[in-house]
């Protein structure tokens, strides 16, 4: 299967955003993304979602629904 670059580049910068909002900073996602069609950047938002969602599940030993679960259950804003 071949991915154009774009998708890759949209992918990888939806992840590593996600990354650097849980590491305090705030990335200027006006001049990165206004090149995006509008509906890409959540689409690939909710690939990102996915992604760290399976990876933390793998990393803690429990089964991605389990894991869906326990963040819903979850109040109030995301940690720190």
């Amino acid at each position: 299967m071949h991915i154009p670059w774009q998708a890759n580049k949209k992918l990888q910068y939806a992840i590593l955003v996600a990354a650097a909002l849980r590491g305090g900073t705030d990335p200027d996602l006006l001049d990165e993304v206004a090149w995006w069609q509008a509906d890409d950047f959540w689409q690939y938002a909710l690939f990102a979602a996915v992604a760290y969602i399976r990876a933390a599940a793998s990393r803690v030993g429990v089964p991605v629904g389990q894991a869906c679960q326990d963040l819903a259950q979850r109040s109030g804003p995301p940690a720190p």
